[in-house]
């Protein structure tokens, strides 16, 4: 069995040593990159650091190099661009370009898939990078696509402004305006605000107006949490990190440098760290956690306008995401009871 960890950076070091025949531990900065292990060595269930570190124990280690486990988000955010232009060096041959797309830059830097809708009145500029369009994606009139970036199957792109380093994955529904960011699949941000330098999980949903601050108004490096501990990311630019599941309410406002945790729901100003589960009120203060049973029914009926359903496995993997992140409510003194005080 091969693990490889998901704060592993793609480069040719990682790929390297993933290449590597028999059974080996690779370690880098404190942490596991990657291993190839018997499976019957592992004990099935959520694979801890402490866990795999035991049964690594017997393996040939490998010492890896500095920077090859991302620290934090504002890693991830910062190389996205890189990684576009990487994939777009990669990706097929281009398409012929549709007509009334206006086209800035050399056209051999856009790849539009055939089976893409790209309708008239469409600025893609190539100048800073490839512009990559996936297969059956809309793009709307009078939207502009700035390189390096990329949407993905089946999204659509609603008459809006998609600066470079930006990635969309498969399924969602953008308006407004995104930059540097990333989006995962099945999630919408489907009318005006901003969404700069920042990463959404999947199956988030950021209500009209929704707006996100990536910039300090002292031009001061952006601080954030990171396992309960603050730190410094050294960004002058820096959004947020949206779990997955989560909820953005029509006109909130989220300070730079914050964590909205999965499966919560937020509104109002949002100037804290919001835990996993919770409803947030920036207006109020007021923190609530949110049921494990109100959670589920809300990922059901968010699926079902996707026409899809969760399986045995998404019940399960939101069931264990609840429990796991109790101490974090208990912490931040999340209080548990309705919503809406009688």
């Amino acid at each position: 069995m091969l693990l490889v960890n998901a704060r592993a950076r793609p480069s040719r070091q990682l790929r390297t040593v993933l290449a590597r025949e028999g059974e080996f531990v690779a370690v880098a900065e404190g942490g596991v990159v990657a291993a190839r292990t018997r499976a019957s060595s592992l004990v099935p269930g959520p694979l801890t650091t402490r866990a795999l570190m035991a049964a690594a124990k017997p393996l040939e280690r490998l010492e890896a190099g500095p920077d090859l486990l991302f620290q934090g988000g504002w890693d991830l955010v910062e190389s996205n661009g890189m990684a576009i232009v990487d994939f777009g060096s990669r990706s097929p041959e281009p398409t012929p370009i549709p007509d009334g797309v206006t086209v800035k830059g050399a056209p051999s830097n856009i790849r539009i898939d055939g089976t893409a809708e790209v309708d008239s009145f469409v600025s893609v500029d190539a100048r800073l990078g490839p512009v990559i369009v996936g297969e059956r994606a809309t793009i709307e009139s009078f939207s502009v696509l700035s390189g390096p970036c990329f949407v993905g199957e089946k999204s659509r792109i609603r008459s809006a402004l998609i600066r470079g380093g930006t990635s969309i994955f498969e399924n969602c529904r953008v308006g407004g305006e995104v930059e540097n960011s990333i989006v995962m699949s099945y999630s919408n941000k489907a009318h005006q605000g901003y969404l700069g330098d920042s990463i959404v999980g999947e199956w988030v949903n950021i209500g009209a107006g929704g707006t996100v601050s990536n910039l300090k108004n002292t031009y001061g490096t952006i601080r954030s949490t990171v396992g309960g501990k603050r730190v410094d990311t050294g960004m002058i630019k820096f959004g947020v990190l949206i779990g997955d599941m989560a909820k953005v309410s029509i006109g909130a406002m989220i300070s730079s440098g914050k964590n909205v945790g999965a499966g919560s729901h937020v509104a109002g100003p949002v100037e804290l760290d919001v835990p996993a589960f919770t409803y947030y009120d920036g207006t109020s203060g007021r923190m609530v956690e949110l049921s494990l049973g109100s959670a589920m029914e809300t990922q059901r009926r968010m699926m079902e306008r996707r026409g899809r359903t969760p399986s045995k496995w998404d019940e399960a993997l939101l069931q264990l995401a609840f429990r796991g992140t109790a101490m974090e409510r208990r912490l931040a003194k999340v209080r548990k009871g309705p919503l809406r005080p009688p």
